[in-house]
C-alpha cells in the first residue's frame, strides 16, 4: 500500500519541493530514522504512516518513541487500536506518545467510534498513526505522511511527504541531520 496520491499531489503542491527518502538497510536503521525524527516532534504534530503489512511502521516507531523517552516497550497496537506512552521531549517536558493502528478498522465510521478525531487533533502529545487511509475523512490538514516500502529483505525506502509548513520545516530538517550524518 502507498502514500495515497491525493495525499503526495497536496503535500507538495502546498510546499514545492519533493518528498524526501531514504533506504534503511536494516531495522535499526529504521529505529535510528525514527529517533532522528522524534528529536524533532512537538506536542500536537501528526505522523501518518503507511505500508504493507512488515514494512516496519512499528520499527520506525520504536525509534521514534525511543527518542521521546518512553520507557516501555513499544509494539504494535493492531488488537487495541490506540496505545499511550508517556515519555519526555527535546526540552524535557512531558509529552505523550499516541500510537494507533486503524489495520483493524473498516473505514472512519469505526475509527470515530473510539475518539480518533480528538487524538489526531489532541496538543498534548505526538500521534503516530498506522493505516491512515482507513480514516482519511477525520484527517486534519496538515501532517506528516512517511511510506514505508519493501526492496529487499531487512531493505527499507522511506519516503517522507510533508502537508503544511510546519512539516515542510520539519522534513527539511530531517534532511538536514541525516545528510549531514552520512557526510
Amino acid at each position: 500500500m502507498s502514500v495515497p496520491t491525493a495525499w503526495k499531489a497536496s503535500a507538495l503542491s502546498a510546499s514545492r519541493r519533493p518528498a524526501f527518502d531514504i533506504i534503511s538497510h536494516s531495522p535499526d536503521q529504521t529505529r535510528a530514522l525514527g529517533a532522528q525524527l522524534g528529536r524533532l516532534l512537538e506536542r500536537g504534530d501528526i505522523v501518518l504512516l503507511s505500508g504493507a503489512i512488515g514494512s516496519g511502521k512499528t520499527t520506525f516507531t520504536q525509534g521514534l518513541a525511543r527518542a521521546l523517552k518512553v520507557r516501555e516497550p513499544v509494539g504494535s497496537p493492531t488488537f487495541t487500536l490506540v496505545v499511550e506512552h508517556d515519555g519526555y521531549d527535546a526540552h524535557d517536558h512531558p509529552i505523550r506518545l499516541y500510537h494507533v493502528d486503524l489495520y483493524r478498522i473498516a473505514d472512519a465510521g469505526d475509527a470515530a467510534t473510539f475518539g480518533f478525531e480528538d487524538i489526531v487533533n489532541t496538543a498534548d502529545g505526538v500521534a503516530v498513526v498506522e493505516w491512515p487511509e482507513r480514516a482519511q475523512p477525520l484527517l486534519p490538514a496538515e501532517f506528516l505522511a512517511v511510506h514505508l516500502s519493501w526492496v529487499a529483505d531487512t531493505k527499507r525506502q522511506i519516503e517522507f511527504v510533508p502537508r503544511g509548513q510546519r512539516y515542510v520545516a520539519l522534513v527539511d530538517r530531517l534532511h538536514s541531520e541525516v545528510v549531514s550524518v552520512r557526510s
